[in-house]
């Protein structure tokens, strides 16, 4: 159930209050987590493993289309994630006993959770996309460490300027496609998504929805590189020539910490929008009670 808007009836994005509450979800619902969890975990820990095994870069073409099923995956994750924590729904569903009461219901959800996950789906594609314009070759690395170096290039050969100039578009336009990464929320929490899109960019809450997600990420990145110097010091593990046990130890903390982001950066987020959508849902609600 969606609540609460700020004292002057004036909704905010206060991104403090949406990180924290991302993190008290997380400690609060962890056994029903674990059980959403398991899957996207297992389905992506096994893909990049095997990427990671016949040396695959996860940032080339072939590595984004080995990933698409695990994306699948953790876009469902996140989809009953925000069904939980906006409308306390659990999976799997219970059911009030009620043939068409119960069926309008799963009806709504399921199409609700199919939008999410395609959306998720879609954002990944083109987020991938960008990536393979971005990806450096090793043969380019050798070039820019050439021209670096004041010296010449040999005959033929030329240093790609793409990946410079698509890090600049994509830093100059951020404020456009930042909440975009987040859309998949407006489905699953029953959001238009261009009421959701132009939400965000009206009410200026874009550098709030990147600062939000900062708080969300930097405690688990410093928790993850703390993790990883003990290992590297406790086992003596040589962080530049991994065996292969040890990186399938190191892509297991990986991929569960990616995972943790996730949830609680989907709940932020969903925290901090829902504010401005209140009052249009406490309407709706009162309708259905009138009917």
């Amino acid at each position: 159930m969606l609540h609460h808007s700020s004292p002057d009836n004036q909704p905010k994005f206060d991104m403090i209050e949406s990180a924290g509450t991302g993190y008290h979800y997380l400690f609060t619902e962890r056994q029903y987590l674990i059980k959403l969890i398991a899957a996207p975990f297992i389905i992506k820990f096994v893909t990049i493993l095997i990427l990671s095994l016949l040396n695959i870069p996860q940032g080339h073409y072939a590595g984004n289309i080995a990933l698409l099923p695990s994306i699948f995956a953790e876009g469902w994750l996140y989809a009953q994630v925000t069904r939980s924590f906006l409308f306390n729904e659990r999976w799997p569903v219970m059911l009030s006993g009620e043939k068409d009461r119960d069926t309008q219901k799963l009806n709504n959800r399921q199409t609700c959770i199919l939008a999410a996950i395609i959306t998720y789906a879609l954002i990944h594609l083109a987020f991938y996309g960008v990536q393979s314009l971005m990806y450096i070759s090793e043969e380019d690395f050798q070039n820019l460490a050439l021209v670096s170096a004041g010296e010449t290039l040999p005959e033929g050969t030329s240093v790609s300027f793409t990946p410079a100039v698509t890090a600049l578009i994509i830093l100059v336009t951020a404020i456009f496609w930042f909440p975009l990464l987040w859309i998949y929320i407006a489905p699953a929490a029953n959001i238009y998504f261009k009421d959701f899109y132009m939400t965000a960019i009206k009410q200026r809450l874009v550098f709030k929805m990147i600062a939000c997600y900062m708080i969300c990420l930097i405690p688990f990145i410093t928790a993850l590189s703390i993790v990883r110097g003990f290992l590297v010091t406790a086992l003596a593990i040589d962080a530049q020539n991994l065996s292969s046990a040890e990186q399938i130890l190191v892509e297991t903390i990986t991929q569960f910490t990616a995972l943790l982001i996730g949830i609680v950066s989907t709940v932020a987020m969903t925290e901090g929008m829902r504010g401005f959508f209140d009052k249009n849902k406490n309407t709706n609600t009162e309708k259905q009670n009138e009917e």
